[in-house]
């Protein structure tokens, strides 16, 4: 009973420090008002852009003032300035075109708020106070990211995914859903210790963002699983792309007690169709090919 009214002690106290430390990086925000343009999805999330009285141009060429390198996007795809009567964005004549708040647009007034979506990558205009850019940094890390990997959090993920599910809908394009379960994972973590078993999942993740490219987004599912979205994206193009990164996993090798040891991954994955209805049933639909691939004898992937 005592052990465990130290463990929730310890607990509470882990909570408090780093509500403490989230308040703190909070008080970091000043005084005046600023306008920003922020990739919320895709390559770069939590990039941001600041925006004054030179026009910003947004594209995947490197002469563009906010350079988003993503194969969906137009060289010079739109163009973000002010004049007196606020912020506008303009499309110029993009592949893919422009879209606002999920509507296509050739010219329109900026809102605070507004998304700005130009191929897989979505841009929020907002207006807001000036903050400490280091204390913005660490606190978007805090809120958004897995502190063991370094790979976003479930939550955020799933925010993103029912974006794409919405988006891929209305345009008629498709993408692909993965979740990546590392292998008798409770058994490693029992015979290797879990110290070792935590570097296992750093490893992986490191292999995923290696394996898949800059706008696939990766985040920590569960314990022993990852999640990946890969937009603009068929089975065809995805399988090579995670049969790549389920190799590489199990050829990185492990020593433990001086002994050369590796690990496998299971990958389900599915394509997008219209019956999937949002991010809970897609990733539903994900597990249930992953399970299938570790009752199916492991390191493999299915579709």
């Amino acid at each position: 009973m005592e052990g465990a009214r130290v463990m929730a002690k310890k607990e509470f106290d882990t909570l408090t420090t780093q509500r403490g430390s989230l308040a703190k990086l909070a008080e970091a925000i000043a005084s005046k008002t600023s306008a920003y343009l922020t990739i919320t999805q895709g390559e770069g999330e939590g990039k941001r852009v600041k925006l004054g009285d030179v026009p910003v141009t947004l594209g995947r060429s490197a002469d563009c003032d906010f350079r988003l390198p993503n194969r969906a996007i137009s060289r010079l795809h739109c163009r973000v300035w002010r004049d007196n009567s606020g912020y506008w964005v303009r499309d110029l004549n993009s592949t893919n075109k422009t879209y606002l708040n999920d509507r296509p647009v050739v010219e329109a007034r900026l809102k605070d708020g507004d998304f700005i979506s130009v191929g897989g990558t979505v841009v929020q205009f907002t207006q807001e106070q000036d903050i400490d850019h280091q204390a913005q940094g660490e606190f978007f890390d805090i809120l958004t990211q897995d502190p063991l990997t370094g790979v976003g959090q479930r939550r955020v993920f799933e925010q993103s995914l029912d974006q794409e599910i919405v988006r891929s809908a209305r345009r008629g394009r498709t993408f692909v859903l993965a979740i990546i379960g590392v292998d008798e994972m409770s058994r490693l973590n029992r015979e290797w210790g879990k110290h070792v078993g935590d570097e296992v999942l750093k490893q992986v993740a490191k292999a995923l963002k290696a394996g898949l490219r800059a706008e696939d987004l990766i985040a920590r599912h569960a314990g022993d699983q990852f999640s990946a979205l890969l937009p603009e994206t068929s089975r065809e193009e995805a399988e090579p792309l995670l049969n790549s990164v389920r190799s590489a996993v199990a050829n990185v090798e492990f020593f433990v007690q001086g002994q050369s040891r590796q690990v496998t991954v299971s990958i389900g994955a599915i394509e997008y169709t219209a019956e999937v209805k949002n991010a809970e049933d897609a990733l539903g639909r994900a597990e249930k090919r992953q399970l299938a691939a570790r009752e199916g004898g492991r390191n493999r992937v299915v579709f």
